[in-house]
């Protein structure tokens, strides 16, 4: 092989791998724009919560609320103890008998697993790449569009990889699966999704207690 098709099959590379990004690009401006025009989601979740040291399988499922920008709420009603509520800069969790009430202004960890949240949910997976130096490729498969950010650099409490299923004709998130760097990983499958209803503020009340 000469140096001018060496040089040629360079330069197509390139224009391939180019045309592939803003393929990408396209794609991922079609879920962000597809998701603007939603301004509330509810429906049922089914989480799977997976251990890599012994493979065991961690069930639990509930109801799924999404409203504005800052607003998200998991309602569990197996274990029906379990809550989870993202309000503005407020993250609260109960998991068991354990509550945590979380300023995500002055946590950088929790302020990290918010907008990891709320990004996914709101078809804005280019901007968590870009907030956390990620890789993202983009796939069409099936009825779904599947967007992968890989993480570049491994935080203590942080995701190697998260895989997010984005149901083509809508841009609805239907699945989202979150890989640690230890290997654990938690699995969320959304159902019977409705959107722009009203939902009621109560449900993004935090407990005083």
């Amino acid at each position: 092989m000469n140096y001018k098709t060496i040089a040629l099959s360079v330069i197509a590379l390139m224009l391939c791998t180019l045309m592939r990004a803003q393929e990408n690009q396209t794609i991922l401006t079609q879920i962000e724009k597809g998701n603007a025009a939603i301004t509330s989601i509810e429906g049922k979740f089914a989480q799977t919560k997976i251990i890599a040291a012994n493979g065991k399988e961690i069930k639990s499922e509930g109801t799924i609320y999404l409203s504005d920008s800052d607003k998200m709420a998991m309602h569990y009603d197996a274990p029906s103890t379990d809550l989870l509520i993202i309000n503005g800069n407020r993250f609260y969790m109960i998991r068991g008998k354990k509550k945590n009430n979380f300023n995500t202004e002055k946590n950088k960890a929790m302020r990290s697993l918010r907008n990891t949240l709320l990004y996914c949910l709101h078809g804005q997976p280019a901007l968590l790449a870009k907030e956390n130096s990620a890789e993202i490729a983009v796939k069409q498969e099936g009825t779904s569009t599947i967007v992968t950010l890989t993480s570049q650099k491994k935080t203590p409490r942080g995701y190697e990889k998260i895989i997010l299923h984005y149901y083509t004709q809508s841009s609805i998130l239907t699945r989202m699966e979150m890989i640690e760097w230890g290997g654990n990983s938690t699995i969320y499958e959304m159902s019977n999704l409705k959107t722009n209803g009203n939902i009621d503020t109560v449900v993004y009340t935090i407990p005083e207690k």
